[in-house]
């Protein structure tokens, strides 16, 4: 293990409460809704047996291929052409085909539109429980998160599906399976080479109130499995040479730096 990198896939936003809920009294239903702008990123692990990503970021053409009542839920208000994923990894000298495999925590449209670019050359890496419950939910027409576009592409691809509820992917680099936001949803270990590791958490929280809280708004799919894994992160984090990476946390790029420079 040398390095990490975050990827800055652009903003979007969201009502609050789609979160953690601001629950209104009856002398407050007329109250105001909360809208929040918030990051989407991905990382980027420089391995000795070859590089990884986490995530590939939403589509350049969300607008267009997302469902109307997606976009208009989590608007992407902020991409351009430096937020493709190709054009990231440019800033390191990267192609596509550098990446050996791109692991997925889930296959939400903010997490998986630009695999297509990766299709040819990379490893793709998903729970079993999320690429079947993502398959089932598009074949029954319920869209909503997972978006037949992001996956027509990705048909005949180099998919490694995880059974296990621990596997490591390469010496150093880990997902445990969490469930709690989409039944497949996985979090991803890294240990650094100072010692210190890192929890990538995808969507388990999409906020670090929610962390606080031990609670989640309605992207929430299993509150068993997300109490259950909040309280054994609760433990982890409680360590100085732990941490964690919130993927849409509103304030990454104000304790992060981006790509090219190193997280570690």
């Amino acid at each position: 293990m040398r390095h990490a990198y975050l990827l800055d896939y652009g903003l979007m936003q969201a009502e609050w409460g789609w979160f953690l809920p601001d629950a209104a009294t009856y002398s407050q239903k007329d109250k105001p809704r909360k809208w929040v702008e918030f990051p989407m990123t991905g990382a980027l692990i420089e391995h000795e047996d070859g590089w990884i990503m986490i995530d590939s970021g939403p589509s350049p053409e969300a607008a267009k291929v997302w469902p109307k009542e997606s976009f208009e839920a989590f608007p992407v208000v902020k991409f351009s052409d430096e937020n493709v994923s190709v054009n990231q990894l440019r800033l390191l000298g990267l192609k596509p085909e550098d990446i050996r495999a791109i692991i997925f925590t889930h296959l939400h449209l903010d997490h998986v539109g630009q695999a297509y670019l990766f299709r040819d050359s990379s490893f793709l890496i998903a729970h079993r429980r999320e690429l079947e419950h993502a398959l089932v939910q598009m074949w029954e027409g319920k869209y909503g998160a997972y978006v037949p576009a992001d996956f027509e592409p990705l048909k005949g691809a180099k998919w490694v599906l995880v059974d296990e509820e621990r596997l490591e992917v390469l010496p150093g680099v880990e997902v445990i399976h969490t469930g709690g936001h989409t039944p497949g949803h996985m979090v991803v270990r890294v240990e650094a080479p100072n010692g210190d590791v890192w929890y990538f958490m995808g969507d388990f929280f999409h906020m670090p109130e929610e962390f606080q809280a031990e609670s989640k708004g309605w992207l929430l799919f299993n509150g068993e499995q997300f109490e259950s894994f909040t309280r054994k992160m609760k433990f982890w984090a409680s360590s100085r040479r732990v941490h964690m990476f919130i993927t849409h946390d509103p304030t990454n790029w104000q304790k992060y730096p981006k790509i090219p420079k190193p997280l570690f």
